[in-house]
């Protein structure tokens, strides 16, 4: 079991990351990858599954606009929508209430796969109206892929330098299997994807040749569900297959519960 000295870190840790789904996942592996000693990653929640409950069209500047979408669940994500001239505060009332209106209520993959169908048909009163609902039909595909972070990832890591200083990573080969691994967030995030969900939820633990991937030979992956509310994510870490597995365990169990807590 975690000292309580652990605890109070891991809690006033988190506690201080601030409100965001965000910052929280970020504050949470690099914690638990120091307390460790091993390599924190976490995987955004999956937000294809999220159900829009209301969209928001603010004005940034002349040429651009944020999308605030609101989820089911409290979930909140924001995203630019770039405009090639001003559009009138009546035609970007008018478009968010068309938007509301037809895609409210349905998932983000629905809207993704459906989305022209749903606008096909709508008649703008303005000219600025039309110029802003033809982007959304345009462009709808990718304003409404929707995942964690700035750059359009959805993983999280913890500092890779704390696993190069361990004896197993020694070696070049070795270093450039944990440097492929850790600048490739697409691999990573198809590992941890994987380990969302399923019939046994909790700790899911993986080591060596149990991975699939020859590249993942040398590691050891462990790993907890957090929720969102009605979302899901994945939090753990990633280590070599020598490492103390009740600590670790213990922490990242803990620490999806404290995750879970601060999310919900």
């Amino acid at each position: 079991p975690l000292t309580e000295r652990e605890r109070e870190r891991l809690s006033d840790e988190l506690a201080a990351a601030g409100p965001t789904i965000d910052t929280i996942l970020r504050r949470a592996a690099q914690s638990l990858g120091v307390l460790t000693q091993e390599l924190g990653v976490a995987l955004g929640p999956a937000f294809d599954q999220a159900v829009l409950q209301r969209l928001e069209l603010v004005r940034i500047s002349s040429e651009r606009l944020l999308m605030v979408l609101t989820m089911t669940g409290g979930a909140v994500r924001t995203i630019f929508v770039e405009v090639k001239g001003a559009i009138s505060e009546i035609a970007l009332a008018d478009v968010s209430m068309v938007l509301n209106e037809r895609l409210a209520g349905h998932s983000l993959r629905e809207i993704r796969g459906t989305l022209l169908d749903r606008l096909r048909d709508v008649t703008a009163p303005s000219s600025d109206a039309a110029d802003l609902l033809n982007i959304f039909l345009q462009e709808g595909e990718q304003l409404f892929d929707v995942k964690l972070g700035a750059n359009g990832g959805d993983v999280v890591l913890g500092q890779p330098s704390l696993l190069a200083e361990q004896p197993e990573f020694a070696t070049g080969e070795s270093m450039r299997r944990l440097l492929s691994l850790t600048e490739t967030h697409q691999h990573l995030g198809d590992l941890l994807r994987g380990r969302s969900g399923g019939t046994a939820p909790g700790i899911k633990i993986t080591i060596g040749g149990e991975h699939a991937d020859p590249r993942l030979e040398q590691f050891t992956v462990v790993t907890a569900e957090y929720h969102a509310g009605p979302l899901t994510g994945v939090i753990g870490v990633i280590g070599p297959t020598r490492m103390p597995y009740e600590k670790v365990i213990s922490l990242v169990s803990h620490t999806s519960r404290l995750v879970s807590d601060l999310l919900d």
